[in-house]
Formats: C-alpha cells, structure tokens, sequence
C-alpha cells in the first residue's frame, strides 16, 4: 500500500522534471533529430515511470511491522516527492533559458559573403527568435504550474514527517489542505487561461451538446 501511495505521491512531481528534460534536449541539441522524434518523448515517460518504481522500492524492502514508518522513510519521501523533482527542474529550466535567452540575442556577423545569404541568415535568424518566445512562453507556464504544485503539497508532505517529531495541531492540517485544493485550483484555472484549443475544444463541445438537446426537443 505505501508503495503504492509512493508511486502516486511522485507522478505529478516527477512528471514535470520528464517534460524538463525533453524540453532541456529539444533546445539545446535542437540539431540532432532524434530529439524531435516520438521516440524521444517514449523515452522521456517510460523513464519516468521505470525511476518511480525505482525510486518507491524502499517501501517495500523496509523490515519493520506494516502499519509503522519509520522517520527517515518518511524524510526519504518528502525528499523524492519535493526536493529532487525541485532541484532537477531549477536546474535544467535555469539551462534552459541562459541557452534559449543567448540564442535570442546573438549577435551575427554583418558582413557576408552573398546576398543570398544575407537573406538566409535573416530567416533564420527570424525562426530562433519565433522558436524562442514559444520555448520561454512554454516554459514559463510549466513553471508556474510546478510551482503551484510544489508550493501547495510541500506543507502536507512536510508535515507527514514532522508529525512523527513533534505534535501538529488540526487548524495547522486543515489550513495545508485548503491550499492543496488552492493550488490544484489555480493549475486548472492556468490551463483554461492559456491553453486556447483547450478552450475552443470544450466551447466546442458544449455547443454540440447545447445543439443536440435542443434536436431531440
């Protein structure tokens, strides 16, 4: 069972360090295609859920009685849930944009050998930039979201390690899970904000819905 909760307790977590690290090869080796291929984003997932059942194992191997976790597995557990997934995606997202941030403000040589390619310098040039402002765009969304994550779990998880150490009163539980149910809010609120097919999928189908009972009316 607590292997289990492990698992489900990471997936989130460990999720967006899997779309960091795609990102992170997407653009700074953005020349080898193999990194824009499916196979690279099967990689990314099957790695994810290979390094969670990994990750949980201890859970399992444990040698004391079933009902009883001992301190430093439940230290062990707000560290692969909070801290890990924390430091690997500021890491990799900090990567990300010194390269993508670079690439914008290139300075190219001015003088060349041809019109020609004068001109395919400035499309290019023109694609980097687009490519860049949808990368920082992206990632900056994904941010918020981790952080929103993060920084509405981290206090119930913290506390499932310090109620072993010491007493934690029930305003001090009930007000971490008001701000899980906070932070899971504000991410789906996020999603409809930004995500516009998202939006137009469901305007979509609601008129389609609208529509057909009006039809059998």
């Amino acid at each position: 069972m607590y292997y289990a909760y492990s698992i489900a307790s990471i997936q989130i977590p460990f999720a967006f360090v899997a779309f960091t690290v795609h990102r992170f090869c997407f653009i700074l080796y953005h020349t080898r295609p193999f990194f824009r291929t499916n196979k690279w984003v099967i990689i990314c997932i099957g790695g994810q859920w290979i390094s969670e059942f990994l990750i949980s194992l201890p859970f399992i191997i444990r040698s004391q009685p079933y009902c009883l976790i001992p301190v430093s597995l439940r230290l062990y557990f707000f560290m692969i849930v909070v801290i890990v997934p924390s430091f690997m995606n500021i890491i990799l997202n900090i990567r990300i944009f010194v390269h993508v941030r670079s690439s914008s403000y290139r300075v190219r040589p001015a003088w060349t050998a041809s019109t020609v390619n004068n001109v395919n310098n400035t499309q290019q040039q023109q694609r980097n930039a687009s490519i860049s402002r949808r990368e920082i765009s992206l990632l900056r969304q994904m941010i918020f979201m981790f952080t929103m994550f993060i920084g509405g779990w981290t206090p119930v998880y913290f506390m499932l390690y310090l109620s072993q150490i010491i007493y934690i009163s029930a305003v001090i539980q009930l007000f971490a899970t008001i701000l899980c149910e906070f932070a899971l809010l504000s991410s789906i609120i996020n999603l409809f904000i930004c995500n516009r097919e998202l939006r137009e999928y469901l305007m979509n189908k609601l008129r389609f819905c609208l529509t057909r009972g009006n039809v059998f009316r």
